[in-house]
């Protein structure tokens, strides 16, 4: 055979191959997200067990979990609560990171909840590198409605610090509430203040975020901040006679696409 006796074309193929710089994670790779667990009211705890369940048997590499936040049905000062919380999410094998949501802190006793969700869940904001994205965890309840004022946290500058330590990488954003308005029994409901949410859009605009991932309005639904997509998952809960679900989410070359998954 003619081309086993011209080996330099191979060589040069080779050495072409080695030169192209390898695809990093930042161009593909998996992520869940789940919310809304409302973890302490009905059968809620074993919805989330079959959630975790299901995720661990996803066909592809998960990278990590999100939780975007009312972990819990207001049980927050529950001992016995958060132990079972925290028992079913342990069994996640990917990595998974919380946002708190209106039903995990409070104004019933906020200081309380606070130092609870410190020490079992976590900060209020935190930044994670999967592969060259950053994901941002953050609490912005506060920002959504007349809420605790935690001393020493504003959201906004957590956030707009967040953005500049991730130094022009692509960021994915997780919240609680949407800064939209809800649509409930044929109502628009507002969303948040006036000035909140430019302050807010204002920093989404202006770095590069790729996608904003929200819970809450215990719905599907798709919104956009200028080019940056909002997603709002649906949740894990059956309030409101919901189907348990989590999304799978597929981060590929700056955009992110999903699938929802429905507990059988």
């Amino acid at each position: 055979m003619r081309f086993l006796t011209h080996p330099r074309p191979c060589l040069f193929l080779l050495l072409w191959v080695l030169t192209i710089p390898a695809r990093a994670a930042t161009d593909h790779f998996y992520f869940a997200q789940m919310t809304d667990t409302h973890f302490g009211a009905d059968d809620n705890l074993e919805r989330g067990r079959r959630v975790v369940e299901l995720i661990n048997q996803l066909p592809v590499p998960v990278e990590f979990v999100a939780h975007t936040g009312d972990i819990l049905a207001d049980l927050i000062l529950e001992p016995a609560v958060v132990d079972q919380t925290l028992e079913v999410m342990a069994g996640l094998q990917p990595p998974h990171f919380y946002v708190p949501g209106n039903h995990d802190l409070h104004k019933n006793d906020a200081d309380q909840a606070l130092a609870v969700y410190l020490e079992r869940f976590g900060p209020l904001v935190r930044s994670e590198e999967f592969g060259g994205v950053v994901a941002i965890f953050l609490y912005v309840e506060t920002l959504a409605r007349d809420w605790p004022v935690f001393t020493g946290y504003d959201p906004l500058a957590e956030l707009e610090k967040a953005l500049k330590q991730a130094g022009g990488r692509p960021v994915l954003l997780f919240q609680h509430t949407p800064p939209v308005g809800g649509h409930f029994r044929n109502v628009i409901y507002p969303g948040w203040p006036a000035e909140n949410r430019q302050r807010w859009e204002a920093l989404v605009r202006g770095h590069n975020i790729k996608g904003i991932f929200t819970g809450h309005y215990h719905k599907d639904e798709l919104h956009w901040i200028g080019d940056v997509p909002l997603f709002v998952a649906p949740p894990v809960s059956g309030s409101w006679g919901r189907q348990g679900t989590f999304r799978l989410y597929e981060y590929r070359d700056g955009r992110v696409s999903y699938r929802t998954v429905y507990l059988p």
